[in-house]
């Protein structure tokens, strides 16, 4: 056995190659096993970071003369793929070349000629396939693509890249990170009015749609080659059949080499041509499909030696376009900071003036603490305008800056060879990692999330034990759900606050999202359980996407403390427990006084309608009556009006309902005495339901707590009877409702039969805004 390596760092000439190629031959013919066969191996250490090679070739035959043709060939092939790629261009040209001058009559003569025809063409066919490979990485062609994307607006595009079908597809989405690395932190927009960019001349999903594709291809491609030459090679005498079959497969191959090969370049002719630097750039097709593998062979080099040209003009182009960019932003950004250095002195000598007379009559120890008070803080604002500075200064992000700096190495047309190519692939390799977080930085926790230290873990879990005896007093149940759920399962059920829903990315399966609250996953388990008549509770994170208000509680990921009881039962019953289960426990927790207050959803509907209010606009008027708990009433006024386009005539009637609250009986008996409902069949249904649930409450002796707010709207779309919402009184510490629930007997139908009713009513108590207050106590 003769073992020959040829590794990534070994630099040999064209002599040497030969010599190498000869001696393989030479000791195959001396080199007899046992059984009378030879076999000679020649295995290449693939460079780290190659596409896939022809990194091992196999030779065994039982007649010398045969296995030392076969062998050289081998050597050759081998060799030759090993060059192109390991990046040495020129090396591997050379030595093909080398190899054409020599006289091949003897050297093949007794292999078979369809033999011989695959293994004279195969050497150049795999040299080129692997020269097309390395130009199809994401360190070259995605790293040219993104500076004509950046020509266009580098931060447009990476705020234009949405979710598209091409992401699907595993190489274009190796190019489409390679793009976003390296388009980040770009502040250079696309401009509209410019004369020779248009903004939506090219996006990064089009990159990634011709380049993923092509580079899978030539992958493909190499891997058929290592198939069909290996069992070419191992016989030399294959039959006409399989020796045709062989051809067809090899041609093949490069046929679609050529097309992944022209695909490319394509893509950059239309970059250069989208960006109207480039009026003799065309794109080409190939005219017929080559009849033989040595055409093939020769289309297929005439397209990579294109496609490196036309790589190499828009690195050029790219790179003037970007220079004057850079300098015409530069120049912005002078004149920005002379007019504000013009300011700052005219501000220094009004300031002077000013601090003159402020130091009249003092001490000069006074005058000298407030000069240095002065110096200090000039001192910090100058730091903080040098940091701005050296942000301005730079237009581009550090992905694009670097390849600028990577292909101004050569004073001519870059160079795609073996140093600059491993100075590509490192440079986009490290922004890649930036990008996605895979190098070492300042940790940060997401934004409207919090950690909990030991202690603070205490106090939240002496709340959560007084809840769960509170919800297990009152006979309930535990269960779970997970913390995604189909996407079609929350959507349409929160009003206007669906747009706070976290959708989880589209990975080719079924369209997720984190569940809002745990309502509407109660609603979708009652449906596909069939539990019948339930109380259940649920301790559970939920997730908004809304903005975030720490100090006061609120937070995108928290936990909610739910009490639901599900089925048939007294009118309102269920209603008065949940009430005075939430009475219960936020009594039972640190937190100070609090009110809960309460209303029905059906007595605002009827309030809206005799007002005049549409039925398609209820829901957005009930949720701008809402926001008066926030907002004073000719806030809320403007914007029924002027957003949601109300007649002022019935925004103004609503105003003399919405604005009433008080005492629960008092409020009751009033709106009774005033007959403004009259006969309003939704109005009176539900001040019965608010006059049974008064009862049941005072019986409790819960009533005290309740305040009866005709302006509590709850913004979510489920409900349909009565609504409350509990807030702390204590002044001292703002975090807005820390509970609420109310009935909703529609919710679950959504997901049954039609004509299927499942009355439902709940409670639920944010322990986020609890443990605020119980923190600040």
């Amino acid at each position: 056995m003769k073992m020959i390596q040829v590794g990534p760092n070994q630099r040999l000439t064209v002599e040497e190659l030969q010599a190498l190629a000869c001696s393989s031959s030479s000791s195959s013919s001396s080199s007899n096993s046992k059984d009378g066969g030879v076999k000679v191996t020649v295995e290449l250490v693939q460079p780290k970071g190659s596409p896939p090679s022809l990194a091992s070739l196999s030779l065994s035959d039982t007649t010398n003369s045969n296995n030392k043709s076969a062998s050289e060939v081998a050597v050759q092939v081998a060799v030759a793929q090993w060059l192109a790629q390991s990046k040495r261009q020129e090396a591997a040209e050379a030595f093909l070349a080398s190899l054409q001058t020599e006289n091949t009559a003897d050297l093949y003569a007794n292999v078979d000629p369809t033999a011989v025809e695959i293994l004279s063409v195969v050497a150049p066919l795999s040299m080129w396939v692997g020269r097309a490979q390395v130009l199809s990485q994401v360190s070259v062609v995605d790293a040219v693509a993104s500076l004509s994307l950046e020509c266009q607006g580098g931060q447009s595009q990476t705020e234009a890249t949405t979710a598209s079908p091409a992401e699907q597809h595993q190489g274009a989405t190796a190019s489409k990170l390679a793009l976003e690395a390296l388009l980040d932190g770009s502040k250079h927009k696309a401009m509209e009015d410019s004369n020779n960019i248009s903004s939506s001349a090219l996006s990064i999903m089009d990159v990634c749609a011709s380049h993923g594709p092509a580079r899978d291809v030539l992958a493909a491609c190499t891997q058929s080659l290592e198939a069909q030459l290996q069992h070419v090679l191992a016989t030399c005498h294959p039959a006409p059949s399989n020796a045709q079959t062989h051809v067809q497969i090899l041609q093949l191959a490069a046929i679609n080499a050529c097309m992944a090969v022209q695909s490319l370049r394509d893509a950059s002719q239309t970059r250069l041509q989208s960006l109207e630097l480039s009026a003799s750039s065309s794109t080409t097709s190939l005219a017929t499909i080559p009849k033989n593998l040595k055409d093939a062979v020769t289309e297929l080099e005439m397209g990579v030696r294109a496609l490196e040209t036309s790589l190499q003009e828009e690195v050029v182009q790219a790179c003037v376009v970007l220079d004057k960019k850079l300098a015409e932003y530069q120049e912005l950004q002078a004149e920005k900071e002379a007019q504000k250095a013009a300011k700052a002195a005219s501000a220094s000598t009004f300031d002077d003036t000013k601090n003159e007379e402020k130091e009249k009559g003092m001490s000069e120890a006074q005058k000298a603490k407030m000069a240095k008070k002065r110096a200090e803080k000039e001192k910090k604002a100058a730091a903080k305008r040098a940091a701005k500075k050296r942000t301005d200064e730079s237009l581009f992000g550090a992905g694009i800056t670097g390849l600028l700096q990577i292909f101004k190495t050569t004073n001519d047309l870059f160079e795609f060879e073996e140093t600059h190519l491993a100075s590509l692939e490192q440079w986009v390799e490290q922004q890649i990692k930036i990008k996605s977080g895979g190098v070492q930085r300042k940790p940060k926790i997401p934004k409207g999330t919090r950690d909990y230290l030991p202690d603070q873990m205490m106090i939240r879990n002496q709340a959560f034990d007084i809840i769960r005896r509170v919800f297990g007093r009152h006979g309930a149940v535990e269960i779970d759900t997970p913390v995604f759920e189909l996407k079609d399962t929350l959507t349409g059920k929160y009003g206007e606050d669906s747009k706070l829903i976290y959708d989880l990315a589209n990975q080719g399966g079924e369209i997720l999202a984190l569940r809002y609250d745990l309502t509407v996953p109660f609603a979708r388990y009652l449906a596909l359980n069939s539990v019948g008549n339930i109380k259940r509770f649920h301790i559970g994170k939920v997730y908004r996407r809304d903005q975030p208000a720490m100090a006061r509680g609120r937070y995108r990921e928290f936990y909610q403390c739910d009490f639901d009881i599900a089925g048939y039962y007294g009118r309102m019953v269920p209603d008065a427990e949940c009430l005075c289960v939430m009475v219960e426990i936020l009594s039972s927790l640190d937190i100070g006084d609090f009110q809960i207050k309460l209303n029905h959803r059906r007595l605002l509907d009827a309030i809206l309608d005799l007002c005049g209010v549409p039925a398609d606009k209820f829901r957005t008027i009930c949720s701008a009556v809402d926001k008066l708990d926030k907002e004073p009433w000719e806030v809320v006024r403007e914007e029924m009006v002027d957003v949601k386009g109300l007649d002022p005539k019935a925004a103004d009637a609503i105003g003399e309902f919405v604005l009433q609250k008080g005492d629960a009986w008092t409020m009751y008996h009033s709106l009774m005495k005033s007959n403004k409902f009259g006969t309003h069949k939704g109005a009176m249904d539900a001040l019965e339901d608010l006059r049974m649930c008064f009862s049941y409450l005072e019986a409790m002796g819960k009533l005290s707590y309740i305040s009866f707010d005709l302006s509590l709207a709850r913004g979510l779309d489920y409900y349909t009877g009565i609504i409350y919402e509990a807030v702390c009184m204590n002044g001292n510490t703002q975090v807005g409702s820390i509970g609420g629930g109310g009935r909703y007997d529609n919710l679950v139908s959504m997901f049954q039969e039609a004509g299927k009713i499942t009355p439902c009513v709940g409670v639920s108590v944010g322990i986020e805004r609890v443990f605020t207050l119980m923190e600040a106590r």
